[in-house]
């Protein structure tokens, strides 16, 4: 089995007999443990018919193999390991767009090529997917010790940074992932090379709730 980075899809487990057994013996509770090489998730499922459970795959930090473990709870409150699987989260583009954007801060050439993007006209539909995908993958990379949103330009020249880049296509979730990194202040006035902050982009764009956001 595989998943995004950013996980969010959801997984069917099929009870074993051993299982069933623990669900027959009173109000048993079945959880999935995620075991990575840095990151452990413990997420609740939902029984959907005598032998179905479902579950949200969590968001995970990386690309690799984990570990998925099948546990049970019972009223008695002991926690018993029912079966154990391997599940691969698996590279996807708006992990590799995090990264990527990640990566250019403070490299004015970087953050103006992927600005080309603007000129082919994305979908409002396609902006809306980006912007759930791509502020989930934000949220779970690691982010590179020190990093803001104004790397290395301590004069606060004229350029462009991620706030202009998610003005440009109402990306409203990844602002608000933005506005809570270091430096988020300063590069919300600061302008690019065409005069242009992130409010006058989303103005010009008639994109009012980004606007709230960077008046708050």
């Amino acid at each position: 089995h595989s998943s995004s980075p950013c996980g969010e899809c959801v997984l069917t487990v099929q009870l074993c007999d051993e299982a069933l057994g623990e669900g027959e013996q009173g109000e048993v509770q079945f959880f999935l443990l995620f075991t990575g090489s840095a990151q452990r998730h413990l997420t609740s499922t939902l029984k959907v018919s005598h032998a179905t459970l479902q579950a949200v795959c969590p968001a995970h930090n990386c690309c690799e193999w984990v570990l998925v473990t099948l546990c049970s709870a019972g009223p008695d409150g002991n926690i018993h390991t029912l079966a154990t699987e391997r599940l691969h989260f698996v590279q996807d583009l708006a992990f590799d767009m995090a990264q990527f954007l990640v990566s250019a801060v403070g490299q004015t050439s970087l953050l103006e090529e992927a600005l080309l993007l603007d000129e082919h006209q994305i979908p409002l539909q396609e902006c809306k997917k980006l912007d759930q995908n791509l502020s989930l993958a934000l949220k779970h990379i690691t982010l590179p010790p020190g990093w803001n949103l104004l790397r290395n330009n301590t004069r606060l020249e004229p350029q462009e940074t991620l706030l202009h880049f998610a003005a440009r296509r109402g990306l409203l979730r990844v602002a608000r992932f933005l506005l809570k990194q270091p430096g988020a202040r300063e590069a919300l006035n600061l302008s690019n090379k065409q005069g242009a902050t992130p409010v006058i982009i989303a103005q010009s764009r008639g994109y009012t709730a980004l606007l709230e956001l960077f008046s708050l």
